[in-house]
């Protein structure tokens, strides 16, 4: 079984508090709330995939929110904010994919600030190439390529106990090591 985006299920708008009791509805399985640039869509779309067929984690990718894209495209920032916080409030983690273009988001920083006051806990994800971090995204865990990415993972499930055979999904992250890994062209594999 796969992990699955909760930005295609979750309803529409809603009050802060009902975020709250979402978000404690889905707390049987770990979400990852990927903050990213837009500008970097087909490397986090790369990323979500594999974290959610992989490892069997869900994520919130707020690309495939219908109501936070209409949002967007209204201009709306009320509705846009409270869209994204609830995002972040159906997660469990927050991980932020790095790339020499994360520093020219407005939201990334808002995204971190928020998770961090929520509790989240909060990681950064370096894609390709070399990046030199600004402090805000220095909090929490570095993850700088595949193998660290893999790592982070298996703590993720270990850490929730998921029901699934922890080895299973150990094997599957690991499958990839010997040819070529569907994340080459996003990340680096050394660290």
């Amino acid at each position: 079984m796969a992990g699955r985006n909760r930005a295609l299920q979750v309803p529409g708008l809603a009050s802060f508090e009902s975020n709250k009791s979402y978000a404690s509805a889905n707390e049987d399985k770990p979400c990852i709330f990927l903050s990213h640039i837009s500008i970097d869509k087909t490397a986090v779309e790369g990323i979500a995939d594999y974290i959610m067929e992989k490892a069997d984690i869900d994520v919130y990718l707020d690309i495939h929110d219908e109501a936070l894209q209409k949002a967007v495209d209204r201009g709306n920032s009320e509705e846009i904010t409270a869209l994204i916080e609830r995002g972040i409030a159906s997660s469990s983690h927050t991980m932020c994919l790095i790339s020499e273009e994360t520093v020219k988001s407005w939201w990334v920083p808002y995204e971190l600030g928020y998770a961090k006051k929520s509790g989240k806990e909060i990681s950064s994800l370096k894609l390709k190439g070399s990046v030199e971090l600004p402090d805000f995204l220095k909090i929490g865990a570095l993850i700088h390529g595949t193998k660290s990415l893999n790592e982070y993972i298996e703590r993720v499930i270990s850490d929730f106990k998921i029901i699934k055979s922890y080895s299973s999904i150990n094997e599957s992250l690991e499958s990839h090591t010997e040819s070529k890994h569907p994340l080459d062209n996003i990340l680096d594999w050394k660290m």
